[in-house]
């Protein structure tokens, strides 16, 4: 396994397309396709499954891409972060965060801080909530976002925002003739498909329902992503639950969740972070902009589509 393998399978997510991608890493084809064939080798699966018009990532290819893109980012991080030590006034920040964060609010969030500090190079780590946490113990990030649930009181956090819950009903579901939403004490019987947990799903849905006193009726299996739940609900499988940033544009097929007739039911995701983070001072800077100027950046902005709805939330 080589970093160019790893760069390749990365271009191939993006563009999907076999062509276009060795046209972006000035490669042919036959060596691009070798060199991804060689990968899944090794990782023991496929990444990508292939038709005559589009490439587009299997289960386990969603399930990989993110830490493939973790190694290629750590090579950059270690190149940058011997930059700094040679020129301290080059500064390292790093945010880790759950693969449940809208990385479109997070991005027009981070903008006017990226333009006010132009010495600062942020770095993102997509990770699952345990490996976050670790991360976090071993100041291997600055700054985590993750979704909010009982067991995540932390010391140092502050909201971020909160993402409205949609009900994604499986295919051919009359339950759910004539409805345009759904109270979460009115679901329907289909069971719920959950993930294996890792992205913190499954325990902030439960820790909603249980606040409103409503068993979670748990599909048997476990999807491997959060994506994969869509593609389980389209094959009739079960149901699901999401937040909305998470569910694919073009799926007109989902219905938003009320805690009743007039608040919706949401996920709250928070920044948090350790006290020794707060030894660098930009770090403190970074703090400090989350906690005064971000709130009225998300109460600003407009949800996809729709204003940010603010009901109860975890």
């Amino acid at each position: 396994m080589n970093l160019k393998q790893l760069q390749f399978a990365v271009h191939v997510a993006e563009t999907h397309s076999f062509s276009r991608a060795a046209e972006l890493c000035f490669a042919t084809q036959p060596t691009l396709s070798n060199a991804i064939s060689q990968l899944e080798d090794e990782l023991g699966g496929r990444l990508f499954s292939r038709t005559t018009r589009r490439v587009d990532l299997t289960p386990f290819g969603e399930y990989m891409l993110p830490r493939i893109k973790d190694v290629l980012l750590s090579l950059d991080e270690l190149t940058k972060a011997a930059e700094s030590f040679h020129n301290p006034t080059h500064k390292i920040l790093r945010i880790g965060f759950s693969p449940l964060v809208d990385m479109q609010r997070l991005d027009h969030v981070l903008a006017p801080f990226r333009q006010a500090n132009p010495d600062i190079t942020i770095f993102f780590k997509e990770c699952f909530i345990d490996d976050l946490a670790e991360r976090l113990n071993r100041g291997q990030i600055d700054v985590q976002i993750l979704p909010t649930t009982t067991e995540s009181e932390r010391e140092h956090a502050c909201l971020f925002y909160r993402d409205s819950l949609h009900y994604l009903p499986a295919a051919d579901d009359i339950q759910v003739a004539n409805h345009l939403s759904f109270k979460i004490t009115d679901l329907p019987a289909t069971p719920i498909i959950l993930t294996g947990g890792g992205c913190g799903l499954n325990a902030a849905l439960s820790t909603l329902l249980k606040s409103q006193g409503v068993e979670l009726h748990a599909y048997a299996g476990q999807a491997l992503t959060y994506q994969v739940i869509e593609d389980w609900v389209s094959l009739g499988i079960g149901a699901g639950i999401l937040p909305k940033a998470k569910i694919s544009p073009d799926n007109m097929a989902n219905f938003p969740l009320f805690i009743d007739k007039d608040e919706p039911a949401c996920f709250s995701f928070e920044w948090s972070w350790q006290s020794e983070s707060t030894e660098s001072a930009h770090v403190q800077s970074f703090i400090d902009y989350i906690r005064t100027t971000v709130p009225a950046l998300v109460s600003g902005q407009a949800e996809t589509g729709s204003q940010q709805s603010v009901g109860q939330s975890i």
